[in-house]
């Protein structure tokens, strides 16, 4: 390799875009090939892959893409990472996160069993990444579900709703 280019390359190293840019990856293709990716992991029961997919996920630069693939990866049954993903979602704040918390407090938690965790704690996750979000559309489902027919759920969000000074 000739001097000018190894030098281009070690000055672009940490230039994470350019990278993507330099190797044809867009924000499409790195969405697809993690949920993909996922998708045979779950297949397989490849714990490890699951795992490395979710660490490549936080790694997705372009924040909206970001979301996309969490948001996906928190409605995709199958493999145990829920927490974690719901964890990531309360860290980035989208917007776009609300309706898919929406469908998994609308869903119930079944595919959640593998957890063991009673719905007041699994409500907990939610309630946090909701607050966090904190658009009017997160406080208002905190508050929607506050009234849940599900003592767990309701239990948690009216709490978190206490933190939250409403």
């Amino acid at each position: 390799m000739d001097s000018a280019l190894r030098q281009l390359l070690d000055d672009k190293l940490h230039d994470v875009p350019r990278l993507y840019q330099l190797a044809g990856v867009t924000p499409a293709t790195i969405k697809r090939y993690i949920l993909d990716g996922m998708a045979a992991a779950i297949d397989e029961a490849d714990w490890e892959a699951w795992h490395t997919l979710l660490a490549m996920a936080g790694t997705i630069v372009h924040p909206q893409t970001r979301a996309d693939v969490l948001n996906a990866l928190l409605l995709m049954p199958g493999h145990e990472l829920h927490q974690e993903v719901t964890r990531a979602i309360q860290e980035l704040g989208s917007p776009s996160s609300v309706p898919c918390i929406r469908a998994v407090l609308e869903g119930g938690f079944d595919f959640l069993e593998y957890t063991c965790s009673d719905d007041n704690v699994i409500a907990k996750w939610f309630s946090h990444a909701l607050a966090s979000i904190g658009t009017p559309e997160a406080i208002e489902l905190i508050k929607e579900y506050a009234d849940s027919g599900n003592a767990g759920i309701a239990s948690e969000m009216r709490y978190r709703l206490g933190k939250l000074g409403g």
